[in-house]
């Protein structure tokens, strides 16, 4: 099996490319609640609901259409459910609905003005590779 690497990567919002993205990250996560009873020696927990969040991020480019809406979400407050895809390689994705929760620009004298965006995972999460 050959090593993955960052450069094939990309973001897409359905089937569209969001332009000027470098960075994204998936962090899964499993709601463990506690279930320990009376005369147990030790605590006992089991995994009940799961999410994820995400995080993507590149060079602000607001005449990118796909940048522009979800910018848009944020300035008119009609957020609403997202489908996105987070390549590793060409055929290779994980994939749900995302609720973004979360977007920030940053500038600095001496470097792009960069945008990124939170949100989290709302359903299902999948990984498709071929």
């Amino acid at each position: 099996m050959a090593a993955t690497v960052g450069k094939d990567g990309d973001v897409k919002i359905g089937a569209a490319t969001v332009a000027y993205m470098d960075a994204w990250t998936l962090t899964p996560n499993i709601n463990t609640p506690e279930i320990t009873a009376f005369g147990d020696a030790a605590r006992v927990f089991s995994s009940a609901l799961r999410d994820a969040n995400v995080t993507f991020s590149g060079t602000l480019d607001r005449s990118d259409t796909d940048q522009a809406d979800l910018m848009d979400q944020f300035e008119d407050g009609t957020l609403a459910d997202i489908a996105v895809r987070l390549y590793t390689a060409a055929a290779s994705y994980w994939s749900g609905n995302v609720r973004l929760t979360g977007q920030t620009v940053n500038s600095q004298i001496a470097d792009k003005v960069a945008i990124t965006w939170n949100g989290i995972v709302s359903g299902n999460l999948a990984f498709t590779s071929s």
